[in-house]
């Protein structure tokens, strides 16, 4: 069987993760539990969550030609990345992120861009080939929404899947939306796009519909414990979370995302892609940091095999 082709357009960032017992008020000073150094930024989580999936994977991105960039550059190809299309930018330091996770395994964010500001449309379309012999496409929005837009056109008319993750949410656009055959939002970003607030599973059916309206194919809804709606022309449907003993949930989204991705891309359907990613996310979640705790393709089978009659 053919390995799917998975191309990411997005960010890439060096993650200094603070675990911390609670997070800290305006002016206040907090002790932390721990400092560790990963590697971040939601393009390239979701680009080393697919590999790990086995999927074949181009990665589209701007480092800095900083120690950072190097390292960041050698961990992709560890991963069995395609980096070619990884431009080194000589005015900017490499993306950096700042996270905070406290006693609950909850997160706060602060990221720097960086290089990843200066990801355009020609770095796109130097890499066209790759686009357009993909099975799926991802995007995100911590780097230009040019990018992302230049990516999704060359798909549409190449016939490729696109999945979008909306965020930072603000920078998401009708152009980009338009281009876009599945979208998953999370409950701020889909609040964000259609000022409906998700308290309860109709109010996400609402939310999905208002995004759907906006030209969006399909809707995977994410909602942490709260588990997965999903709308497309054949309804809704809601998939339940997995219960798991949760200690970090960093990059849980981008571990769905990058699962679903490659789900759709192996031909199973939207609601067998969703219950597969939200294995994938559990098992995430029950490991600190961000890319170290994305499970294998081995990993995944071996927990379907423990699970699935429990």
């Amino acid at each position: 069987m053919k390995h799917p082709r998975i191309c990411v357009v997005g960010s890439a960032n060096i993650d200094l993760t603070f675990r911390t017992p609670r997070f800290p008020q305006p002016g206040e000073t907090l002790t932390g539990h721990a400092l560790h150094q990963g590697m971040g930024g939601k393009g390239a989580n979701q680009a080393v969550a697919a590999a790990r999936l086995g999927a074949d994977v181009t990665f589209i991105a701007c480092v800095g030609n900083d120690a950072f960039g190097k390292t960041a550059l050698d961990a992709y190809v560890a991963e069995g990345i395609q980096t070619s299309f990884v431009r080194r930018a000589a005015d900017q330091p490499t993306g950096t992120a700042a996270i905070l996770v406290d006693n609950n395994a909850e997160n706060c964010i602060i990221v720097v861009a960086g290089a990843n500001a200066g990801l355009n449309s020609r770095d796109v379309r130097a890499a066209s080939s790759m686009v357009e012999q993909s099975h799926v496409v991802l995007c995100q929005l911590e780097t230009p929404v040019d990018a992302a837009i230049e990516a999704f056109r060359l798909a549409r008319d190449a016939g490729v899947l696109t999945i979008l993750t909306p965020a930072p949410a603000e920078h998401v656009t009708d152009e980009l939306l338009a281009l876009c055959d599945v979208c998953i939002p999370n409950k701020t970003e889909i609040c964000s796009l259609t000022g409906q607030t998700v308290n309860c599973e109709a109010d996400a059916i609402r939310a999905a519909e208002r995004l759907r309206e906006r030209c969006v194919k399909r809707v995977a809804l994410t909602m942490g414990s709260d588990g997965v709606l999903l709308l497309d022309d054949s309804g809704s449907t809601h998939i339940p979370a997995i219960k798991v003993d949760a200690v970090d949930t960093t990059g849980a989204g981008d571990a769905f995302t990058a699962a679903f991705a490659t789900s759709l891309a192996d031909g199973m359907s939207l609601t067998e892609s969703a219950h597969r990613a939200a294995m994938v996310a559990a098992i995430s979640v029950t490991r600190v940091g961000t890319q170290s705790a994305f499970p294998s393709l081995k990993e995944v089978n071996e927990w379907i095999t423990l699970n699935v009659h429990e």
